[in-house]
């Protein structure tokens, strides 16, 4: 877990400030329907007959708290702590909102199936109406949503964070995302002022205000929508991305490319960075707390994704990721902390070879592209003892190569040469 501090630096670091975000949505996004009194609004695509009652004075008061929770570029002196009020008086206007602006709600089947593509999770496995997935949450527990204890217990051991800081958090870097399951909807926390205007001298009159962001998050994750995602991308660069870093969601080439480069953007001034960068992206290596070693996290949906996008005049990601492997086995070979078992070393390179060593034998006589030193098995071939080298492919053997397509082939090539 981040300490709040670390929190800080991270968002002066990247990207554009959300009071900026906010403020140009705010002028670009038109109320799309006025309602003249304060009424009470049907949940559509609920499956029962309850209805939300709209506390104008309750939400007037939490807009008004709202502006001094913190967020990238304000850090207030008097901080309000958001709690789950904010969420409750959130959800009904998004779902008014979405409705509004002709979002067709999925039957419950279809958002089930899709939450569980996407994250993971079942959600019939939690008694929760609303799930919190947390950006935090451990890649290795991927499929698990913790219990509001859970997280109580964890932030106690390992933060200086509230349960409510946490949580309900505005943060732009690391959003927790909540699924609500009777409302079929998948949010992060949203300011209030981007979802409700109150006016008139008697403040009983409100406009529902669209939210393109929301609104295209949830069309491109239950419908697949790729305009909602060409949306998001360069103007929610860190929800689009949270998809995938925070979340683990690996089958989108869009994302998984944008992520990739926005990493050789960020360390464009260092090669060793950048290909030990990749290697971390698709390699996680996390600590679990209570555990005195990490564990291995493979994302192999970016492996397929520079399998997609490599050709004779593009192949930087993987050449980057093939000497980024060839230097785990020179560092090793000089007796130095890798930082993974060999067990796990050579899981890694199962991988990496089945994806990238195909793409080094049909490109590599480019004349666009240097493609370097060599495929990764044969350097391993080189490089490993021989007892080391043996072991690798008894693993590999043990394991069925993985069920990896062309890992076993290429075993066979080398040890026929």
């Amino acid at each position: 877990m981040k300490k709040r501090i670390i929190f800080f630096g991270l968002f002066i670091l990247f990207f554009s400030c959300r009071g900026e975000e906010n403020k140009k949505e705010e002028k670009k996004e038109k109320p799309i329907i006025e309602i003249a009194q304060n009424t009470q609004m049907d949940n559509i695509g609920l499956q029962n007959t309850q209805k939300d009652s709209i506390n104008l004075q309750k939400i007037e008061e939490h807009i008004e708290l709202q502006k001094r929770v913190f967020v990238e570029d304000h850090i207030p002196d008097n901080e309000y702590i958001a709690t789950q009020e904010d969420l409750d008086l959130q959800l009904p206007l998004l779902e008014k909102s979405l409705e509004n602006s002709g979002y067709k709600f999925p039957d419950y089947s279809l958002f089930k199936e899709r939450i569980k593509y996407v994250f993971g999770i079942d959600i019939d496995k939690s008694e929760e109406n609303i799930i919190t997935l947390y950006a935090e949450e451990p890649v290795y527990d991927k499929g698990k949503a913790y219990t509001d204890e859970e997280i109580k217990h964890i932030l106690l051991k390992e933060t200086n964070l509230t349960f409510d800081q946490f949580k309900y958090s505005f943060s732009s870097i690391d959003w927790n995302l909540f699924i609500d399951k009777q409302r079929k909807i998948i949010t992060p926390m949203v300011f209030l002022n981007d979802l409700i205007k109150i006016k008139g001298k008697d403040k009983k009159e409100y406009s529902i205000q669209q939210n393109l962001k929301v609104l295209s998050l949830n069309k491109y994750l239950i419908y697949n929508d790729k305009a909602s995602l060409n949306y998001l991308l360069p103007r929610e660069a860190y929800l689009s991305r949270s998809l995938l870093l925070n979340f683990n969601y690996d089958k989108e080439d869009k994302i998984n490319e944008n992520v990739m480069d926005s990493l050789y953007t960020t360390y464009n001034h260092s090669q060793h960075i950048r290909k030990s960068e990749i290697r971390s992206l698709i390699f996680v290596m996390r600590n679990k707390p209570g555990q005195d070693r990490s564990r291995l996290y493979l994302r192999e949906g970016i492996l397929k994704t520079i399998e997609n996008i490599t050709n004779e005049n593009e192949g930087k990601y993987a050449i980057d990721l093939m000497n980024a492997l060839v230097e785990l086995v020179d560092r090793k070979r000089e007796g130095k902390n890798i930082g993974w078992t060999n067990e796990e070393l050579y899981k890694i390179v199962a991988y990496a070879v089945n994806y990238i060593d195909p793409l080094y034998w049909k490109y590599h006589k480019s004349e666009t592209v240097v493609w370097g030193r060599g495929d990764i098995l044969g350097s391993y071939d080189s490089l490993l003892s021989e007892k080391e080298w043996e072991a690798m492919l008894k693993q590999f053997k043990e394991n069925n190569y993985y069920n990896l397509p062309n890992l076993k082939g290429l075993v066979k090539r080398i040890m026929n040469w």
